[in-house]
């Protein structure tokens, strides 16, 4: 059992399975991108989780206690708020054994107190972690790009944008890259990508007032970089786009949280190229992007040199 505060209100008591349910519902409807009013069926949920009914429906109660939900009798169970303003921060729920396991792994790696080889029951002992959790948390890095298995039971981080020389070098590759991308001859928004992602910066501009940032912030950056890579529709843009953004990942994790001012600032520096092409102004568009990145370069992070 752990315990956690939901806003000024009394402490309530969290079951850490539950807890872990909870947040890959919270995950899955965020994935969805569903609107508030929407019904969260526990059959439905059962089975795009790989579950019985009656561990969701105790999730879902978990959720009612926090807000993120209201059940109306003989209706049903429905989401009170959009999913896209759903984040860690926000809605009171502790992060999980595997979450505080991530942020150590990374940040650790990010400082150089950890090897880029590793191996599971190295990092069992140095943590003190489960075996499951450890092998969990390696397979998410691995599905974000951060690490490689390699012959027998190890692990490598990947390389990743980590010293101030690699840094520059993406940042003069990605000039040359990203505001062209925009004026490509194929560039075409899909306007309902577009409308989500307005929809998630604006949701994170507001939780960023008042919360610290967390990973999803790092997952909304790569996928409005991504984005402009897939509008392009030149398949070698999205390539070295998705590139850069695995690349930078561990370290705009870290930088994150480290100045959420600039955070903020990157939101509406977002937005802003969003509502250009929303105006049909890619030439807008593309300036604001090169000044976007400009301005990150002349905000660099501390580095920890090996």
């Amino acid at each position: 059992m752990q315990e956690a505060h939901a806003g000024n209100t009394a402490v309530i008591r969290v079951n850490q399975f539950h807890a872990d349910l909870a947040r890959r519902i919270v995950d899955l409807v965020r994935e969805r991108d569903c609107p508030t009013g929407c019904q969260l069926k526990e059959q439905w949920l059962a089975d795009e989780l790989g579950l019985s009914r009656s561990p969701v429906r105790a999730a879902l109660r978990l959720l009612e206690r926090f807000g993120v939900v209201r059940t109306i009798p003989n209706q049903g169970c429905f989401l009170t708020r959009p999913a896209a303003e759903l984040d860690d921060g926000n809605w009171g729920l502790p992060p999980t054994g595997e979450e505080r396991l991530y942020a150590a792994l990374t940040r650790d790696r990010y400082t150089n107190r950890l090897d880029r080889q590793i191996n599971v029951t190295g990092l069992v002992r140095r943590y003190r972690a489960s075996r499951s959790q450890v092998e969990r948390v390696l397979a998410r890095l691995a599905d974000e790009g951060l690490v490689e298995r390699e012959a027998g039971r190890g692990w490598r981080f990947l390389p990743a944008v980590d010293n101030p020389q690699v840094l520059e070098e993406s940042y003069r590759f990605r000039l040359t890259v990203e505001p062209m991308a925009i004026l490509d001859p194929g560039f075409r928004p899909d306007h309902k990508r577009l409308g989500k992602l307005k929809r998630q910066h604006e949701a994170l501009i507001g939780e960023l007032a008042h919360t610290m940032p967390s990973r999803r912030l790092v997952e909304v950056d790569a996928g409005f970089h991504e984005a402009i890579g897939a509008w392009s529709n030149n398949r070698f843009i999205l390539q070295a786009i998705q590139q850069q953004t695995r690349l930078r990942r561990l370290m705009e994790f870290q930088f994150s949280m480290a100045d959420p001012e600039r955070m903020v600032q990157s939101c509406r520096e977002h937005l802003a190229i969003l509502d250009a092409l929303e105006a049909g102004d890619q030439e807008r568009a593309a300036d604001l992007m090169r000044k976007h990145i400009e301005v990150s370069r002349d905000v660099p992070p501390n580095f920890v040199e090996d």
